[in-house]
Parts: C-alpha cells; structure tokens; sequence
C-alpha cells in the first residue's frame, strides 16, 4: 500500500487521473440520485394531477329522464350454500323468480368528476350471503344453483353524463347491511386508473372514491376468492 501510495505521490499524472475518476464516479453516483428522486418527485405530482382530476359518481335522484338515460336492471338477494363433492352449491328462495313480489330500489347516478368513465363494475361486498346479478340472467344463475358477484357496464360515461341503476329484490331478503356499504361501485377513468365508491343502497348514500390495485378489483367482480373461503370456512 505503501508503495501505491509513493508511486501517485511521484507521478502527477497518474495521481490527477485517479482524481478524475473519483470524481467522476461521484458524481455519476447524485446525478442518479437526482434523477432518481425528481423521477418520484415528478410521479407523485402526476398522480395527484389525475387524483385531482379523477371521476367521481354521485347520487342524484332528482334529475330528469328524457328516455335516454341508459338503465341497468339488476337483482340482489341473499341465499345459503353448502359443499358438496368439492363443489359449492347456493340455494336460492322459492319464490326468487316470482316478480309480481319484486321491490325496486331506483338510482340515478350522475358522474360529477373531471374525468370519464371507461368500465363501471356494480357489485357486492358481502360475498359470503349476497348475489347480484342482471335481472335477464338471474334465471340462469337460480336454475344452475351458481353465483354471482357483480354486472360489468362497459359503456362509456363521459363527464356531466348519469346512468340509472334498478335493483329489484323480495321484500323479505337480507341485503341490508347497518354499518358498511350494501355494494361497491369500481371504475376505471379516462388515466386507466382504478376507484372504488362504497355505495349505501339503503342509506341511499355514496362515499367519496379512493384508488384500489387491480388485485382488489379482481376479488370483487369474480367468484374464484370466494368459491374458496366456501371451501375453506376458516378463509372468510
């Protein structure tokens, strides 16, 4: 080490370069660093530009409907299930298919954001004791002893723009939660972003929305989580 030492000492040239590269390589070392922090600083700003300017969907019961408000007919029920053979039945009421004892629960809900609406998924939150399906498919999904979680509106709604949701069910089901949202509004806007707005069907209420991951929303508009919690009780 000694003798490395004198060599630089003794040679200027040598010992100017190793300087150089020192310092090169310093500086290489913030440049990265700032790169890499004004990288972040300049996500964070973008995120909170689309937060900002995000959608956001509000109740608004009072409006008039010329006709041409799209309208989503959905069902909603509870029902029991059981394993059998590995595989998981629901059993629905008797009556389910009897409309004549139908309720409707009506909404129009108006998009009041900054920012369209590409994909709107309408589903429940409690998997383990409600359905919620499109009332022109319920008759399949009772007479295959099946479930479902959610009804995928895939039109776009642009800004100023509402739709009406109809949700029929039986007088006597249990779809009625006390202190958490009945169902979930998931959407995806025009910056391809996720939200979620818990929607209180019977509070006739819609919470503010909050961005989720795609992992969350694939729990809620597919059956696959919960066809194992059923499986697996200890799961819920």
């Amino acid at each position: 080490m000694k003798d490395i030492l004198k060599l630089i000492n003794d040679n200027a040239i040598l010992a100017s370069l190793i300087t150089l590269m020192i310092s090169t390589i310093i500086q290489i070392i913030f440049r990265a660093s700032d790169r890499k922090y004004n990288d972040k600083k300049d996500r964070v700003k973008e995120n909170r530009r689309e937060y900002e300017n995000k959608a956001e969907m509000l109740i608004d019961n009072n409006m008039e409907d010329d006709g041409t408000i799209p309208c989503i007919r959905l069902f909603m029920t509870d029902f029991d299930a059981h394993v059998s053979k590995e595989e998981v039945i629901f059993n629905y009421r008797k009556d389910i298919l009897n409309s004549k004892k139908y309720k409707h629960l009506i909404f129009y809900i108006k998009n009041i954001g900054k920012a369209d609406i590409n994909q709107l998924d309408i589903c429940v939150t409690n998997q383990k004791h409600h359905m919620l399906c499109q009332i022109d498919s319920l008759k399949t999904v009772v007479k295959n002893n099946v479930v479902n979680y959610s009804y995928c509106f895939d039109r776009k709604i642009m800004k100023g723009k509402a739709i009406k949701i109809d949700i029929a069910y039986l007088e006597d089901s249990k779809i009625f939660h006390l202190a958490s949202s009945e169902l979930s509004l998931l959407f995806r806007d025009s910056y391809n972003n996720l939200y979620q707005q818990p929607f209180f069907i019977g509070q006739k209420n819609l919470y503010e929305p909050y961005k989720i991951k795609e992992k969350d929303y694939r729990i809620y508009v597919t059956v696959d989580t919960a066809l194992e919690c059923f499986k697996n009780p200890w799961m819920w």
